[in-house]
């Protein structure tokens, strides 16, 4: 039987109480900017400094730890923070394992293998900082508070172990996210809370690891700032973005933990909704990932797909509030939905109608006008049952990793565009690279965005039009090649 855990009366920021899949709760996560928080960050800042101090080669060391989520192929000359280690060669046990590669497994995978590597990351701190109830922070980016929107100043503390010089410059400098920067989250965070599935090309793991995961990811690596930064990157050993803005050293930036925390608060929140859907076990064995990571006493510890599932949906922390729901709900103490035991899957496409395009995204606007029978077959097929999952689909090439992003509308004459998603590019060249420097090849990288569209759609034979606007000054060429829309089984 779930039980409801209510808020304690000293946490600051207000949300819904939430029941969770566990038998006891013994850790709070809490906002990182508030003042609960605080105690769980110097344990952080405590824990990192003896992680640093470490050899590379010690498995709870702070060069262990990021290099389990990912590691540059090579690095440029000698490697001054880990001689051990120079090439792909030389990596040691579980490093490299992060799920930031564009197929099944690693989509289905994402928001798990994340899970259960920052509650490891837990554990660690707990035993190094002493502090026994440690839980770890979440930044609580996207926040209609500006205060929230700022990085937490232990993150930003240059004489502190959890500092890292090549960040996004202004959030370095204790100022907020800008405001345009603010709202593309929340567009992205409203979208995400009535997804339908939790896998699929456009599920709920796929979208959120897009944005505002990818989105994030980039930000904080400067990927996004104008005029553009550069930053001497350590990891890498060159003049290059930000840390978090490449998967090989995202994982090396103390950030990357409370960034990976909303990440988690976020799937949480919908996980626990009425629109949240699970994984079945059956298709995460059908799609196993290595699951393997460093126990406080040092000790590797590997998961089978049934072991790790069992943790995954039944862990001993909670968080001090949730992003979807009200206060009043959280006063009325209801248990959520049950869950249902089998996700809905979007394995099976029917093709409404696709059309090639062949252009390159540019600065002004790009619009595609759907009218007449298409825009009748898609009213049509919307309007055929109630509960309709229609998606849109943009197949793109990239010829090197975009440090743009394209937001994507819907838009019908005398309305207000309807926000339907983001393109972002976060990981592209690690995962196409075809060299030691992650360097796309010349016939370029080929991608797909998917996106529900059935709560953006009219339910009038309207024409309307796809709008898709870049953001940022960089020079990589996106070329959309085909739109298609479907109908979901």
């Amino acid at each position: 039987m779930k039980k409801i855990f209510l808020l304690l009366s000293t946490v600051l920021i207000t949300g819904f109480c939430y029941s969770q899949d566990k038998t006891e709760t013994k850790y709070i996560r809490r906002n990182a900017n508030s003042v609960e928080a605080q105690p769980d960050l110097e344990a952080m800042n405590i824990a990192f400094k003896k992680m640093r101090e470490m050899g590379c080669d010690k498995g709870l060391a702070w060069y262990y730890q990021g290099a389990i989520h990912n590691i540059p192929d090579v690095i440029n000359g000698k490697n001054v923070l880990c001689p051990e280690y120079q090439t792909s060669k030389d990596k040691l046990w579980a490093w490299g394992d992060c799920t930031h590669k564009r197929t099944e497994s690693a989509s289905l995978n994402f928001l798990l293998w994340h899970r259960m590597y920052t509650w490891y990351l837990e554990k660690i701190v707990r035993e190094l900082s002493g502090k026994k109830d440690f839980a770890l922070p979440y930044w609580n980016y996207g926040s209609k508070e500006v205060k929230d929107n700022i990085m937490a100043e232990k993150m930003r503390n240059k004489s502190g172990s959890l500092y890292e010089p090549a960040r996004y410059s202004i959030l370095n400098a204790g100022k907020p996210i800008l405001e345009d920067q603010v709202q593309q989250i929340q567009l992205a965070l409203d979208e995400l809370q009535k997804n339908p599935s939790f896998a699929g090309s456009a599920g709920f793991s796929k979208t959120l690891e897009g944005s505002p995961h990818g989105y994030m990811h980039n930000l904080i690596g400067g990927g996004y700032a104008i005029p553009s930064e550069t930053y001497y990157n350590s990891i890498y050993q060159k003049d290059y973005s930000g840390l978090m803005a490449n998967v090989p050293s995202a994982g090396f930036d103390p950030i990357f933990w409370l960034h990976h925390s909303m990440v988690d608060r976020i799937w949480e929140s919908w996980d626990v909704s009425a629109y949240g859907q699970r994984p079945t076990l059956e298709d995460l064995k059908a799609n196993p990932w290595p699951y393997e990571f460093i126990a406080p006493n040092g000790d590797h510890v590997t998961y089978t797909m049934e072991e790790m599932y069992s943790i995954v949906f039944n862990l001993d922390y909670k968080y001090d509030n949730l992003l979807y729901g009200s206060k009043s709900s959280a006063l009325a103490a209801k248990e959520p939905k049950a869950k249902s035991k089998i996700s809905f899957q979007d394995s099976k496409e029917k093709i409404i109608w696709e059309q090639k395009v062949g252009k390159t995204l540019g600065e002004t606007a790009f619009a595609h006008k759907v009218s007449g029978n298409l825009a009748k077959s898609t009213n049509k097929s919307f309007t055929s049952e109630a509960d309709s999952k229609i998606v849109l689909n943009l197949d793109v090439v990239v010829y090197k990793e975009p440090k743009d992003y394209y937001t994507v509308y819907l838009r019908y004459p005398g309305k207000q565009d309807q926000y339907v998603g983001v393109m972002t590019f976060f990981g592209v060249s690690h995962d196409h690279g075809t060299g030691v420097n992650h360097e796309i090849g010349e016939s370029g990288v080929k991608l797909n965005f998917s996106y529900y569209i059935s709560d953006d759609l009219s339910k009038m034979n309207n024409d309307f039009e796809i709008i898709i606007k870049k953001t940022g000054i960089g020079d990589a060429k996106v070329t959309l090649e085909n739109i298609s829309v479907a109908k979901l089984n």
